[in-house]
């Protein structure tokens, strides 16, 4: 896909999905108990004895931003503070069960790929639509977006961030650094947390980082990252 396809696919919808809601937008019964399904077997893979407080799904398919590169973002909420004093731990804990689960499962639901995590009750969360599947409710309804967003400043941008990012990626194999893509990365998540702080889900900023998630730019500043770490750990 062209980059201004990618850019393209990323204009808001007017309804939800079909895939997953009713005209009422009332999450359709079966996916429902689908997601149920799955959040109970990640509970149980879990491991450790405590109490979830409610499984949520958020994310784009939980509003009218979704897109084909979109997941479906299942959060299992569960209190931190129940399972160990050290928050530190139990959150790193938490990570690494979340990463070796989504690596190791390929779960799809209507074409639709399920990414699992388990989030902290005391976490707040800034999207903008957020459905308990637990109780079958909103927690947060989606509003519809009013703004339509500028698709040839947005391409202007994606090209240069893709600029900089090859070339990043270049000077890290080059200098057998990790510090090119590190600060490439750093740049990045900056740019788009200012974009969600100063106009919402529908910043330049937010979709710009969108589009070069999908387009698999930053998997490849990662593992450009992980690849020269691997090479100067096997140096003898």
């Amino acid at each position: 896909m062209s980059l201004k396809k990618n850019v393209l696919a990323h204009v808001p919808h007017s309804e939800l999905t079909t895939k997953i809601w009713d005209k009422n937008k009332k999450m359709l019964s079966n996916f429902r108990e689908a997601l149920l399904r799955i959040s109970d077997e990640f509970v149980k893979y879990l491991g450790i004895d405590l109490d979830v407080v409610d499984v949520i799904m958020t994310g784009s398919y939980a509003n009218y931003n979704y897109t084909s590169y979109s997941d479906i973002d299942l959060h299992v909420v569960i209190d931190f503070d129940s399972i160990n004093d050290d928050s530190d731990l139990v959150e790193e804990f938490f990570n690494a069960k979340r990463s070796f689960w989504n690596n190791r499962h390929d779960i799809e639901l209507r074409g639709v790929e399920v990414e699992l995590y388990p989030q902290d009750e005391k976490e707040t969360h800034a999207s903008s639509g957020v459905y308990s599947i637990t109780n079958d409710d909103w927690v947060t309804e989606p509003r519809k977006f009013r703004t339509q967003i500028d698709v040839d400043s947005i391409l202007r941008k994606s090209e240069k961030i893709q600029k900089e990012i090859n070339i990043a990626i270049r000077d890290a194999k080059e200098e057998n650094s990790t510090d090119p893509v590190n600060n490439s990365i750093k740049k990045i998540k900056k740019m788009r947390k200012s974009g969600l702080e100063r106009a919402g889900e529908l910043s330049d900023e937010n979709i710009v980082y969108k589009v070069i998630r999908s387009k698999g730019l930053l998997q490849a500043l990662f593992d450009t990252r992980d690849n020269i770490k691997d090479k100067n750990l096997s140096k003898l």
